[in-house]
């Protein structure tokens, strides 16, 4: 896990009016604490976190109709984040990632919203289509468009490379990317780095030298994988689609010290092969009838909505916590002739009433995965994308940038997640469009399916 304790050194004087200052109370708080709660000594919304957490539900209790709530604490995405960088510096380069998708998913919030009520295009020679089918066309052109303005905005910061992850073609068409692919980002500080990629030592703040803070040095080079649009082919019908993203330590994708080559998708794109239990942070935005942004830095997770009227994100859902079990099961039917037998199993306990709860399961799937594992964080229940004998064998999820990042959300507000074998976060990737089976959701839902498939994974 990611920042599960806070590295010594980490707690800034500046912040010890508001926290223990000792190392040993230091290193024992939880990285939610840690990260998402600084001292807002001049935040008139209040001084303490738990004081800020109040400020933001009683937005969203005034946003819904609770009278009592006090309305207009509004705590903006971009305030969140900077007071975070106030206490702790070395996450500057991590604000500025997240700020460059807050913009990028704003706009496309708002080409989303405007596709349905656009004609789509059937011309035979424009480069977004292949002439043959209007919605396929309509998905490419959304999926193209929502890449390049994800792009855009993450060059816009000035600090990133950006490019695409190559295809993989010494693999079946099982096994490769659809006709979208994610832009694989490489994120570095520039001023941490020398035009050859040489790491620099800080010397502001503790005077530089023997002196410096500790914690300059451990200030990560970013790399983070994105899927523009997950379920564009849904957008025509107004259906909700997303955004998923998931951030890495660039550098722990290198051995040796080895420096990757900047100018090389291929080079690039080895950062981000590794397992779900080295993501930084991970998250997605759903375009649904509220847009709404929802991730995590290895603690808690957080959600923020798109509020219109100021084209801000704000702080709606601290500290999102999945229900402890459900009673919705959401996955794709139409391919369970190819299911493991214990699977199915599984699935018709669930619809008869004969699980561990005695209570009849209902299905829900859209067809976005977005939309159906946010459903499952809010209500609780179980999302599975098996593999089957018939087509997906290995699953219909890639791991690098759909499975494991909603994992890893889902297991940061409490969830679980496995492959049917093993926890999903420790599934080692050998390449970007790898796909894996996947199965998340509530705890003691995950942990009836898993006893039932005799996995004991957790």
């Amino acid at each position: 896990m990611a920042w599960s304790s806070p590295p010594s050194g980490m707690m800034p004087a500046s912040t010890s009016r508001t926290r223990t200052s000792t190392t040993t109370a230091a290193t024992t708080e939880t990285v939610d604490e840690t990260y998402y709660s600084p001292s807002w000594s001049n935040n008139p919304l209040g001084t303490t976190s738990e004081e800020l957490e109040v400020a933001a539900g009683n937005y969203a209790g005034s946003t819904y109709g609770n009278t009592a709530a006090r309305p207009g604490a509004k705590i903006t995405l971009t305030r969140w984040l900077s007071a975070k960088v106030q206490d702790y510096p070395e996450l500057r380069d991590m604000e500025s990632l997240h700020l460059s998708i807050q913009m990028a998913c704003k706009t496309i919030s708002n080409l989303v919203q405007t596709s349905s009520t656009a004609q789509p295009s059937n011309t035979a020679d424009s480069s977004l289509s292949d002439g043959s089918n209007p919605r396929d066309n309509s998905m490419k052109r959304l999926d193209q468009i929502s890449k390049n303005v994800l792009q855009n905005a993450l060059r816009f910061t000035g600090r990133l490379r950006v490019v695409e992850a190559p295809r993989n073609t010494g693999n079946n068409d099982e096994e490769g990317p659809r006709t979208h692919q994610p832009g694989v980002t490489i994120a570095y500080a520039l001023d941490q780095y020398t035009k050859d990629g040489t790491r620099q030592k800080m010397t502001t703040r503790g005077g530089g030298g023997e002196n410096a803070d500790p914690k300059w040095g451990n200030t990560r080079r970013l790399a983070a994988c994105f899927d523009p649009l997950d379920g564009s082919g849904n957008a025509d019908a107004a259906i909700c689609t997303g955004t998923v993203f998931g951030v890495f330590d660039a550098d722990a994708g290198f051995k040796g010290g080895e420096t990757p080559d900047l100018r090389d998708a291929a080079s690039l794109s080895r950062a981000v092969l590794q397992p779900g239990n080295k993501l930084l942070a991970a998250g997605y935005c759903l375009y649904s009838s509220t847009t709404m942004l929802v991730f995590t830095l290895g603690g808690g997770t957080h959600g923020f909505t798109l509020d219109k009227t100021i084209n801000e994100f704000v702080l709606t859902h601290p500290n999102m916590k999945i229900p402890k079990r459900g009673n919705i099961y959401s996955c794709n039917e139409a391919y369970s002739e190819g299911w493991d037998d214990k699977f199915k199993g599984y699935l018709k306990r669930l619809k008869t009433g004969k699980g561990e709860t005695g209570q009849r399961y209902t299905q829900r799937y859209v067809g976005s995965m977005v939309g159906d594992v946010h459903r499952t964080l809010m209500y609780g229940g179980i999302f599975c994308c098996p593999s089957d004998t018939e087509v997906h064998h290995k699953g219909n999820l890639q791991l690098v940038y759909k499975s494991a990042p909603m994992a890893y959300i889902l297991e940061h507000a409490g969830g679980k997640a496995t492959d049917g074998n093993v926890n999903l976060l420790s599934v080692q990737p050998n390449y970007v469009h790898e796909r894996s089976p996947c199965f998340m959701g509530s705890p003691e839902d995950m942990d009836e399916l898993t006893a039932h498939l005799g996995s004991g994974s957790q």
